[in-house]
């Protein structure tokens, strides 16, 4: 008995899954001297028997499906060792299988998983009496435990497969939903400083557009004036050069100021359509800038803040315009919001943007303002989304979160903030994007 312990164990090392079942019914197979041999997994719900591993005449043959009914099998599938050395036929005359296989002898034992439930059989058939049905059923005895716990395995194997994928499936989903609310949320940040730049580009549109008309009233006065004196034939030359200086002091007037809201109209337009293009386009970086900053009087004047931005050289660059239109409004945003949050009308609020070039097609922008800055326990968090300290003004947080990621995906680059004494200090690169993109008209 040791020789054929010995026997098997070294057939069926190291091997696991299909592998293993079909060694191991080869090795007992050889070992029994048995003329079939299969292990079978039980499914209880259609009453039937399906072979994982089968050998017939001492050859690998294909697996089958077959009923329990009228079968000895279904006693070894109801926890019993059958065992009939000879005549089985005759104790199952209703087992065409048999019959039609010509098997004098059958042995079945059950096969228990971890909770002790029978979960297959291990059989040996015989067209011969069964000679040593003892050392046969003592084999199975000692095997059936290994065979169990590899079906086990094996199951439980492709089962964690299954819920490995099924999991993963419903994590990818759940973070394409998160994705899906995040640009949601990013997008609703931005028409919504959007919404509040167009109501101050309004207001600071009547201021020119008053002048010009409170100008034109004042010309139309002067104009039906001399021409009252005209028609009286009591103009005096002295009412004509009067009208005349009238007229070009206020023509001039109209004129710049509605050039200046057209400017600001202009300069609105642009920035708008930026935010909201991903084309690639050659600009002068500081111009840019200037004309963004130009767009955010109405923001800027609730603080008195002063915005200077400085550059050198004119900065040329291929780039994506709406990002630094986004950019910028977001930091200046951010700095009104929460850097000159509790300052007073006597401070001197500031923001110095400074645009320096390190090398071809890359730019090294320095934004600082002066105002109350950000405490040191929580200048590892400003980036996170969500993350804001001014919830109960109806702050949502994304507002430095917008900007480093918009910063990492176009530029491949990363938003720094850098420790000052005073006010806040964020730096960060932008490189052009490649292409040869039109020039600003």
């Amino acid at each position: 008995m040791e020789t054929l312990l010995r026997e098997i164990i070294e057939g069926v090392s190291n091997t696991y899954g299909e592998a293993f079942f079909n060694r191991i019914t080869l090795q007992l197979h050889k070992v029994i001297g048995a003329d079939y041999t299969f292990i079978a997994r039980l499914d209880r719900q259609k009453y039937t028997s399906r072979t994982i591993a089968l050998v017939a005449h001492g050859e690998l043959a294909d697996n089958f499906e077959y009923s329990l009914e009228h079968t000895p099998c279904a006693n070894a599938a109801d926890d019993s060792i059958c065992c009939y050395p000879s005549g089985i036929c005759e104790h199952y005359p209703d087992d065409q299988l048999l019959l039609d296989m010509k098997i004098e002898g059958y042995l079945g034992t059950p096969l228990h998983d971890s909770q002790g439930d029978v979960l297959g059989i291990i059989v040996a058939l015989y067209e011969q009496p069964i000679r040593n049905e003892e050392q046969t059923l003592t084999l199975f005895k000692i095997f059936s435990g290994r065979i169990a716990s590899e079906i086990e395995r094996s199951e439980y194997a492709d089962t964690l497969e299954e819920r490995v994928k099924l999991r993963t499936q419903e994590l990818q989903t759940a973070l394409d939903n998160l994705n899906t609310a995040q640009e949601q949320l990013v997008e609703s940040e931005k028409l919504a400083a959007l919404g509040h730049l167009v109501a101050g580009v309004a207001h600071e549109v009547n201021t020119p557009l008053g002048v010009a008309i409170t100008a034109h009233s004042h010309l139309q006065s002067a104009y039906h004036k001399l021409k009252q004196g005209f028609d009286n034939k009591t103009l005096s030359s002295q009412e004509m050069s009067h009208f005349l200086d009238t007229f070009a002091e206020g023509s001039a007037m109209i004129e710049s100021n509605l050039e200046r809201a057209c400017e600001l109209v202009r300069n609105f337009k642009k920035t708008a359509a930026d935010q909201h293009s991903n084309d690639c386009e050659q600009i002068p970086l500081g111009d840019y800038y200037r004309q963004v900053a130009s767009t955010l009087s109405p923001l800027l004047k609730k603080k008195k803040v002063q915005l200077e931005i400085h550059s050198v050289g004119d900065g040329l660059i291929n780039t994506f315009p709406g990002a630094h239109a986004q950019i910028l409004t977001n930091l200046v945003d951010n700095s009104v919001k929460h850097g000159f949050r509790e300052r007073t009308e006597q401070d001197r609020n500031q923001i110095t943007v400074t645009i320096t070039p390190m090398d071809q097609n890359r730019f090294k922008v320095d934004y600082r303002d002066n105002g109350c800055g950000i405490e040191d326990g929580i200048q590892a968090k400003v980036f996170d989304p969500f993350f804001t300290t001014s919830r109960e003004t109806g702050s949502t947080g994304l507002g430095l979160s917008i900007i480093y990621n918009l910063i990492k995906k176009r530029f491949g680059e990363s938003l720094t903030l850098i420790p000052e004494p005073e006010g806040v200090h964020f730096e960060y690169v932008v490189s052009g994007c490649g292409c040869e993109g039109p020039a600003p008209p």
